[in-house]
């Protein structure tokens, strides 16, 4: 628990938290909608092949994960040196090995890892309907209609957790941030008319 608290602390002194909101929404979005393509883009095609399809959603779960961590931490990293060194200038002073350069420090490896893990949890919780498919536990097209359902209920939980954080009406905010799966669902449909 003092971990926890440690962390917590770092945080809340370099402003993390915020940031760390921001981006599990945007990347556990980002993994959501992902998986919707792959899913829809399966279905345009009649795949029978659920190990193709939870081979392909896990492929590119790593690949939102890794990228996630990887950018965000070089990214946070570099606009903190960058303040860090503007207060150091202002201060006439140098930094190193403070409370605040360790804070940075766990910061940019906390953000970093929010933003690989949300993405990658948000996609493979979506195609994990297929992992019964495999062993004939259900049909494809029931795996089908459950991994698009889990992708709304992500959807809706996203809309509700920014409604939270805006302390505004939950509702409306799950509404303003399903047009954006529709529009997703719309588009990939399109490439039916590459299906022929």
């Amino acid at each position: 628990m003092k971990i926890l608290d440690k962390l917590r602390e770092n945080l809340s002194m370099v402003g993390g938290e915020n940031i760390l909101r921001r981006y599990f929404v945007m990347n556990g979005f980002d993994g959501a909608l992902t998986a919707l393509g792959i899913i829809i883009a399966s279905i345009i095609i009649k795949s029978t092949e659920a190990k193709t399809l939870l081979f392909l959603g896990i492929g590119a779960s790593i690949s939102m994960g890794v990228s996630g961590f990887w950018i965000a931490y070089l990214t946070e990293r570099a606009e903190r040196t960058k303040e860090m060194k503007e207060l150091e200038k202002d201060m006439v002073t140098e930094l190193n090995d403070t409370i605040f350069t360790k804070a940075n420090f766990w910061t940019s490896l906390i953000i970093a890892a929010v933003d690989g893990i949300s993405p990658f949890m948000f996609s493979m919780i979506s195609i994990s309907p297929f992992l019964f498919v495999i062993p004939g536990w259900i049909k494809m097209t029931t795996g089908y209609i459950i991994a698009i359902s889990l992708v709304g209920v992500e959807v809706i939980i996203l809309g509700v957790f920014l409604g939270a954080i805006s302390k505004e009406n939950k509702l409306i905010y799950a509404l303003k941030i399903i047009p954006a799966a529709l529009i997703v669902a719309g588009l990939t449909f399109l490439l039916e008319f590459f299906n022929s």
